[in-house]
């Protein structure tokens, strides 16, 4: 029987770099352990390639054009300081079962307010919450005489700019993650103590760039065994031409050569390899105390990661699959392990911890994945969609998958995407311009049209009438409609 809830979230991570799909030799042991012991999501997405929107509509169940936060809520040209409907978050449902409700470190959906503001227990971070100036974490270097420097060993911009890893000088145990992981059994050892069900979420800020790794794991992954991503040699022809622009100018010494990619993704891997033995920590006082029997632990991360993807392209922003897959996973004894091939969204995840715990909540965009991890319920939604707004500039997208493998990448500005993802899973052929998939093609655009439109999403009308569907009935303004009576249309 499930009691409590531990929800573990990274920031960043490929869905691809642990458990036994990895395409990279990670050496991750205790998430391949965790994978073996979880049901899986093998087709699991971010609802946004960034951070605040995605973080915000894990924790209320909703895109975000609902909730509010469409861009990060303090860089560049944010839509939202704050979360507009706060009373959307959906641990408000646990909190009033009679949850005790715990959040350590990052929050990122909003700037001024942190968990702490909302109810939650536990550390309370605005904004991007950089943890190594908190009181807390410099009070725990003093108290273990710990201590760390800085030396950066990669930039992406010339002089010096941009840092992208560096080593941690310093044993692991001074280093944020180690931290955090104490916080939490700290806080979950209160919790338990009261004997009163909890909800806590632990957010890693890694294995987000910069990757600065301690000196146990700086080098630990073999470079002979790594390769360079299948579509790193990908011309980015066929693609919008904003994605070449945003890699060479904003990213100016982006990984150019097989040497310079290897590196790099070795600096992922020993990143990983770093917050693995954290999570492992973790892991293991779960079993030490005997928590882990009535306790659900899910695993996911934000958004995922580009790593020198597509010919060198760095960071996230981007509807490729690199960006927007996800690990999903959850673990329970009364759960039986195994894969889902449903497709599923970080969104999905407080709307079935809701019903799994017999807790009502008011609709929303996330579904209720409960009967596919009982298996009563095998093929879930038929498409998904996922959201873009902008990172560096305003910039709506959105992209659609279905479950038949095709995805449609939606670029009101620029060219339209299709992939066929079955055939093609590095995205390397744009098949948009392609007469073989102009059928395809269109049934895609059918589907997108419906979806935003079902969903009431804002693009919807954009969605439409770029797609040869003028009268859509939406029911957004239309300057024709109100000038004409209904029996002269």
């Amino acid at each position: 029987m499930i009691k409590n809830v531990l929800l573990i979230g990274v920031d960043q991570m490929r869905f691809d770099i642990a458990g036994p799909k990895k395409t990279a030799p990670a050496l991750t042991p205790n998430l391949d352990r965790l994978y073996r012991e979880s049901i899986c999501f093998e087709r699991a997405y971010a609802s946004c390639p960034l951070c605040s929107p995605a973080r915000a509509s894990m924790f209320t169940g909703d895109y975000a054009f609902r909730h509010g936060m469409g861009t990060n809520c303090d860089m560049y040209h944010s839509l939202a300081s704050e979360l507009p409907m706060p009373e959307r978050l959906l641990h408000h449902k646990l909190a009033a079962a009679g949850y005790r409700c715990g959040f350590v470190g990052k929050w990122h959906v909003g700037t001024t307010l942190g968990p702490g503001s909302f109810g939650f227990e536990g550390m309370d971070l605005s904004g991007y919450g950089n943890v190594t100036l908190s009181d807390g974490f410099l009070s725990y270097l003093r108290k273990n005489g710990l201590d760390y420097k800085i030396e950066p060993t990669l930039f992406f911009n010339p002089e010096r700019q941009t840092m992208a890893a560096g080593r941690w000088r310093g044993s692991v145990a001074s280093t944020p993650s180690h931290y955090l992981t104490n916080y939490t059994i700290e806080l979950l050892e209160e919790f338990a103590r009261s004997d009163t069900p909890f909800f806590a979420t632990l957010q890693y800020w890694d294995p987000h760039a910069p990757h600065l790794v301690a000196d146990e794991f700086y080098g630990l992954t073999d470079r002979q065994k790594l390769r360079p991503w299948q579509n790193f040699v990908d011309d980015l022809s066929g693609k919008p031409r904003r994605v070449m622009r945003e890699r060479d100018d904003f990213y100016r010494l982006h990984p150019r050569s097989d040497a310079e990619i290897v590196e790099y993704i070795g600096l992922y891997c020993d990143h990983m390899a770093m917050l693995d033995a954290e999570i492992g920590r973790l892991l293991e006082w779960l079993d030490q105390t005997g928590l882990a029997s009535s306790t659900l632990v899910i695993f996911t991360s934000d958004h995922g990661d580009m790593t020198g993807a597509h010919g060198g392209l760095i960071d996230k922003g981007l509807l490729y699959e690199e960006a927007i897959r996800i690990p999903l996973l959850f673990r329970h004894p009364d759960l039986p392990a195994g894969s889902r091939d449903a497709l599923a969204s970080n969104m999905d995840i407080m709307t079935t911890v809701l019903s799994l715990l017999d807790i009502p909540y008011e609709e929303r965009h996330g579904m209720d994945l409960s009967r596919i991890l009982g298996g009563e319920d095998e093929a879930g939604r038929d498409h998904l969609l996922v959201e873009y707004h902008g990172l560096r500039f305003l910039y709506s997208q959105r992209a659609l998958i279905g479950n038949d493998g095709w995805k449609l990448i939606f670029t009101p500005g620029d060219y339209d995407e299709l992939y066929n993802l079955l055939d093609d899973p590095h995205e390397m052929s744009n098949k948009a311009t392609d007469a073989s998939a102009s059928k395809q093609l269109n049934t895609m655009r059918a589907r997108l049209i419906d979806e935003t439109a079902r969903l009431g999403d804002p693009l919807r009308d954009c969605v439409a009438k770029f797609n040869g569907q003028w009268r859509t009935g939406s029911g957004q303004f239309d300057a024709t409609s109100a000038y004409m009576r209904s029996s002269d249309e």
